[in-house]
């Protein structure tokens, strides 16, 4: 499986195939897939990701994961965590020693990273965090408390944003590369959750953790640049698993419609259901037209990437729930997929940061213009 299209046909039967089967079963026991993450770490798609020739193209990966969430959104969350939130971050802008240290690991699956930024009372303002490093002749003292940290319970290396207080007194933000082992960071108990239950999402404290001077992400400390392009990254990683869920509601919404009935005709020959269906079809193909756009025009344009993952998320979560009004009762009960979707779509217009934050970084150049007129 050499080539691209070659890996996401393979990966897409073992969606539909093992994934669709397995998904129930770890969303109810609420447990690591292990076995289904080694085996996709196994066709190294992080290494040909970022393999110097690009084996594997940028917008091919996410077609991966959303052929991935099209079946269990969770192993969507777990592996586009590793990818938005460590590997490309330490790609982007890690010193060679920090590279050096983790990379390799990372991109393997032998290690788990993790990005914390969200806490408990500022949620992800950047303006408002209380985490703080101050730096001493020797390194950093860091002090903090975040929450809500996906794959924060099986990382081996934290990404952790802070405010910085250098000797001079200067002020700024940026992110320290934290191994999990250093004195004074713990994590806490693995959180229980509506839904995307197979990711390992805990908050971490932090309390007077001793780091070297070469620690800080990049040796700068230009953290708010760093934290809007990881957000960026992830954002699209989002709306490609938003478009799979509402694939895979889709999918087992025209599924049940399509059963014979013992009396009268079959939901799909309704007109109402199929003009609903093709409703949500449309919008699909709509948000996933929009998504390759901002991948091949504006890939590093946070509005149009608030765009992608805004009209994604919102896509997932509508679609799930016309879905399960569609279905009924049968769609309500936990024997089937259906209520899974629904419970999967929601964070999807949660993290990543929130769809009311999204509205606001597209509408922030309004705003900005009509204070300059006023000026």
């Amino acid at each position: 499986m050499n080539k691209p299209n070659e890996l996401i046909e393979w990966i897409s039967n073992y969606s539909d195939t093992e994934l669709r089967s397995a998904a129930a079963y770890y969303d109810r026991m609420e447990t690591f897939p292990d076995n289904h993450v080694k085996t996709l770490f196994e066709l190294d798609l992080f290494k040909k990701l970022y393999s110097d020739n690009h084996d594997l193209p940028y917008k091919e990966y996410l077609s991966i994961i959303r052929k991935i969430s099209k079946n269990f959104p969770a192993l969507g969350s777990i592996l586009l965590t590793q990818e938005s939130h460590s590997i490309w971050p330490l790609v982007t802008f890690g010193t060679t020693k920090q590279k050096d240290k983790y990379l390799e690991k990372l991109i393997s699956g032998d290690i788990y990273g993790s990005f914390a930024l969200n806490e408990p009372i500022t949620g992800s303002e950047v303006s408002d965090m209380d985490t703080l490093a101050i730096e001493t002749e020797t390194g950093w003292l860091l002090n903090g408390k975040k929450e809500y940290i996906s794959n924060s319970p099986i990382a081996s290396v934290f990404l952790v944003a802070a405010k910085i207080q250098r000797l001079d007194k200067s002020e700024s933000v940026g992110i320290f590369v934290i191994d999990k082992e250093v004195e004074g960071l713990a994590v806490g108990e693995t959180e229980k959750k509506m839904g995307i239950k197979s990711l390992p999402v805990a908050g971490i404290d932090l309390t007077a953790v001793s780091l070297s001077k070469d620690a800080l992400l990049g040796d700068k400390d230009s953290g708010l640049e760093q934290i809007q392009s990881i957000l960026n990254r992830n954002r699209l990683s989002v709306a490609a698993q938003s478009l799979g869920i509402a694939g895979g509601a889709l999918e087992r919404g025209l599924q049940y419609v399509s059963y014979d009935r013992n009396l009268g005709k079959r939901l799909i020959d309704m007109q109402s259901t199929q003009f609903k269906l093709a409703e949500i079809e449309t919008n699909i193909y709509a948000s996933r037209a929009l998504l390759l756009s901002v991948i091949d025009e504006n890939q590093f344009d946070s509005r149009f990437v608030a765009m992608a993952k805004l009209a994604a998320s919102d896509l997932a979560i509508e679609t799930a729930e016309s879905v399960i009004q569609m279905t009924g009762g049968y769609g309500y009960m936990r024997n089937n997929d259906i209520e899974r979707f629904v419970r999967d779509a929601k964070i999807t217009a949660i993290y990543g940061s929130s769809s009311s934050r999204l509205k606001r970084v597209i509408a922030e150049p309004w705003v900005n213009n009509v204070k300059k007129e006023e000026k």
